[in-house]
Order: C-alpha cells, then structure tokens, then sequence
C-alpha cells in the first residue's frame, strides 16, 4: 500500500514543526540557527579567601555529561579526593537530573538551584560546584572551566601526593577555542537548525582539530604543549574520547575521520593512560544516556553496537 502524498507532507512539516520547538527548549539557537549554550552563574571570588575549608565542598555531576568530565579529570590528577562527589542521573523523560538519593534534603538538582544564593537561572545544570552551611546551599560555580581553576588552587590533604599529577595553564585565548570550536563545536554540529549553520560548525571543528594535530606534532608530545600538561589537555580529552562512540555518528561529527588525526590518537592513549582517568570514562551510561537521552536527534532511541572504548583508544594508534 502507497503512503498517501498528503499524509507524508504533513506528518514530515508537523515533524519539522515539532522538532523546532522540543530543540528551543533543549538546545537553544541565535537566529541563523547555530546552537547557543546557555551561560553559566559567574564565579565566587570571595571563595578563594575560604580554601582550606574544602571539606564543606560537593562536586555534583553527571557521568555522561563531558563538562562534568573536565573538573572530574582535575580532581583525579591532583587526587583531591575529599572533595565529595556527588552524581546525579538524568530524567530521561523530562531532561531534569535528580538524585539517586535525597541530598540535603533535596530530590532534584533543580531545588539546589532554587534554594542557592544565585537568582534566576536558565536551566539547572551541572557540573555544579557548592559550599554548604548550616544556613544555605552557596553556589560557588557551575562553569567547568572556572571549577578546573578553583580545583587546581586546591592542595590535596590525602597521602596520594607523590601520585598528583601538576597541570598548569595556558593562553586563554587557546583555551577559548578548544571551548568553542572542538567543546562547544561538536553541539554546534548536533544541534544545527540547517545545513547552513552545521557546515559552518563543521569547519571550524575540524580546522581547529587540524591545528591541534599539528601542535602536538610540532611539540613532540606527549601532551598539546610538549612536556607540560596544561589545561588544554583537559579540555579537549572529554570530546575526543567520546568522538567514535558518540560524537562522529549522533552529532554527524563526519567531514572527517579521527583516524586521520595520528597525533592526536597518540595524545589520547597517553592521556587515557594516567593513574585514575580510564575510571572518569563511564562508557555505558555514555552509550545510553546520550542515544536515549536525545531525543531530538535520535528518535527511535536505538543504541549503535560499537566496539569496546579500550579497544577504540588502542585501534589506529601504531
């Protein structure tokens, strides 16, 4: 039986429709259609008068979540475990992360943001950065980029110093682009409203890739920057250790392919390879947090059957 003309027309401009107003609430655009990621609260600077009281700091963060993953890999390389880490699930349903069990009496990180000393705010995001007292929930921050440097003034109290691995900073211009065009840029590519706006995201994805490869090249390795790990690294492993499990198929990540970029495999093994970084990668909940949990742009939810993670890092690399 043929599918009648007018039903096909209508269910794909209703479709069309309906998709647009799920991607407003979801994944906000500007008015050519590139993706816009909402702004974070600004940082606290009176906190960093206040850091050796840390133990009255939570991290809270979601596994799947790569902003997360920046301030988790700051804490494992410098082991600044006693800062307490809490993970919130996603509500697949209504995109609301929660609790697995009530925190400070709170179901949903949406009431921490409610009950804060910040205001109003967009939508309620994490990583998210807090100081408790016996009066209030303090917002310190929910800006990775701002958390990884309030983390990297924090000096650890446990017996794993000898094993704290130093990172340091570096231009922020240089971090800016990562943010944008690698970070921010595989969203531009995922949540482009038109062909228009997803070949521009796409270029300046792989353009910046393109220098990065070279950098590391140029520099000798093992990191970005030669012999010194520096933020740089930290931003851009989240993104490119989730690039073929996720990034080059959901967000059609696909002008070209990572296997292309040698340098910059090598810099992921090595990465990869750090005491405590294979623990932040939560393949799993990647797998079926991101394919599920995107509706928009991934409707029937079917998970791809890919190859293991390990298997993905060690694959290319000679």
């Amino acid at each position: 039986m043929k599918p009648n003309k007018q039903i096909v027309h209508y269910a794909k401009n209703f479709w069309l429709w309906f998709w647009r107003r799920l991607m407003d609430g979801f994944a906000p655009s500007d008015r050519d259609g590139n993706y816009k990621r909402p702004k974070g609260f600004n940082f606290d600077n009176n906190f960093k008068l206040n850091l050796e009281k840390n133990e009255s700091l939570y991290l809270l963060l979601g596994a799947t979540c790569p902003w997360c993953h920046r301030t988790l890999l700051a804490i494992e390389l410098k082991k600044l475990h006693e800062i307490k880490r809490i993970f919130l699930k996603p509500n697949l349903n209504n995109g609301e992360w929660i609790f697995e069990n009530d925190f400070l009496g709170n179901k949903s990180l949406t009431e921490i943001y409610m009950k804060s000393n910040k205001g109003k705010f967009f939508r309620a995001t994490v990583p998210l950065l807090i100081k408790t007292t016996t009066k209030a929930i303090e917002v310190i921050s929910n800006e990775s980029s701002e958390i990884v440097e309030i983390l990297n003034l924090i000096n650890t109290k446990n017996t794993e110093k000898q094993n704290i691995v130093k990172f340091y900073n570096c231009e922020k211009d240089f971090l800016n682009k990562i943010h944008n065009e690698i970070n921010n840029g595989v969203y531009k590519c995922g949540f482009a409203r038109n062909q228009e706006s997803y070949e521009k995201a796409s270029n300046n994805l792989f353009k910046k890739l393109d220098e990065i490869d070279q950098l590391i090249q140029n520099s000798g390795g093992p990191w970005i920057f030669g012999n010194k790990l520096t933020y740089a690294d930290l931003y851009l492993f989240p993104t490119i250790i989730r690039w073929e499990l996720i990034y080059s198929k959901l967000f059609k990540c696909t002008q070209k392919e990572i296997s292309e970029y040698k340098n910059i495999l090598k810099w992921r093994v090595n990465f990869y390879k750090l005491q405590g970084i294979p623990e932040t990668c939560f393949e799993k909940q990647w797998l079926y947090e991101y394919y599920q949990g995107l509706f928009p742009l991934n409707p029937n939810q079917i998970v791809p059957l890919q190859q293991k993670l390990k298997d993905i890092i060690n694959r290319n690399v000679e």
